[in-house]
């Protein structure tokens, strides 16, 4: 019998205790419990992770396959489907959500999911799955079933605009390019757009610049935790990616949680010290969090850049004045 081995287990245990937002290391907890065939406690580290992180479709995916194993349908289709609600554009989610309702006797939802699943892998993944769907649309032919409405076909238009951005994805930028609020040919354009770059971090998952561009993409899109998720990933693999740091700054703002973006905003003015609007942004952050001295020091900041900047000069006036003693140092 193989001697379990307590360290690694601390070690991983500890990683999730000091970075309880990251739902990466309670996978990677739940992952190595799994591994050494202890499913009770890697439920229990899901479960955890899933009431502390924030980005939680990987979770739940992963909890939906233990249940599974387990021969809890019920319990597995409705964490998968909550993967799938998460991040509709990962193929696997779709996948095994498909799978799992089959299991379950659900014909038209897996023919559903099926499809959804091909229409995201593409290439070899989708022909994988082209018997299942015949099989699964002629199960519910014989049970005198409906399947779901086919989901809606990719237009020519979006077809030739995901082509372009997967060979050459410095398009994306041109493509995405901001002019107010988005029509519906502007949605589907930033939908192609994303189903390419997608498909390209899988052939290349440690370019950040792709993970950027999703970002921006979902910015738009209104998705802004899925947004929020793709600019920290192209931030784990770039660390010094201030466009990327500023870009989470914005999210963080749009999702009411100013403490990460101050957080992401000062990560932004030690790389890119000579940004103006960066310590003009922290200062403004900081100083709606209560933090007078702080948002005083980021307006000095940028004073020293720009001694002309009205609005660096006017919030550091107001800040010392607020200060005790003047704002003396």
């Amino acid at each position: 019998m193989q001697r379990h081995d307590y360290e690694a287990e601390g070690a991983y245990r500890d990683r999730a205790r000091s970075n309880p937002g990251a739902a990466k290391v309670h996978g990677e907890l739940a992952a190595w419990l799994m591994r050494a065939g202890r499913m009770a406690q890697a439920r229990e580290a899901l479960q955890s992770g899933l009431t502390q992180a924030s980005r939680t479709a990987g979770l739940y995916h992963i909890l939906g396959l233990i249940f599974a194993g387990a021969g809890e349908h019920a319990a597995a289709e409705r964490h998968l489907k909550r993967a799938v609600a998460q991040d509709p554009s990962r193929f696997e989610y779709a996948r095994d959500l498909a799978f799992i309702q089959g299991a379950a006797g659900s014909v038209s939802a897996s023919v559903a999911s099926l499809r959804h699943a091909a229409f995201l892998g593409g290439g070899a993944e989708a022909s994988g799955l082209d018997w299942l769907l015949r099989v699964g649309e002629q199960a519910a032919a014989d049970a005198k079933e409906r399947p779901a409405r086919k989901p809606p076909q990719v237009s020519r238009r979006a077809a030739i605009i995901e082509q372009l951005v997967l060979r050459d994805p410095e398009a994306a930028e041109a493509l995405t390019a901001k002019r107010g609020d988005a029509t519906a040919e502007d949605r589907e354009t930033l939908r192609a757009v994303r189903r390419a770059l997608v498909r390209l971090t899988s052939e290349n998952p440690s370019y950040p610049d792709l993970y950027f561009g999703i970002s921006l993409v979902a910015e738009q899109l209104d998705e802004v935790e899925r947004a929020i998720e793709a600019a920290e990933k192209a931030l784990s693999l770039n660390p010094r990616y201030a466009e990327a740091a500023l870009l989470a700054v914005r999210l963080y703002e749009k999702s009411g949680r100013p403490e990460q973006a101050a957080a992401r905003c000062r990560q932004v003015t030690e790389i890119k010290p000579q940004w103006l609007d960066a310590h003009l942004r922290l200062g403004k952050l900081l100083r709606e969090q209560g933090c007078p001295r702080e948002a005083a020091d980021a307006y000095r900041k940028a004073v020293e850049i720009d001694g002309r900047c009205e609005e660096a000069r006017k919030g550091l006036e107001l800040l010392e004045a607020s200060l005790p003693g003047g704002g003396g140092q």
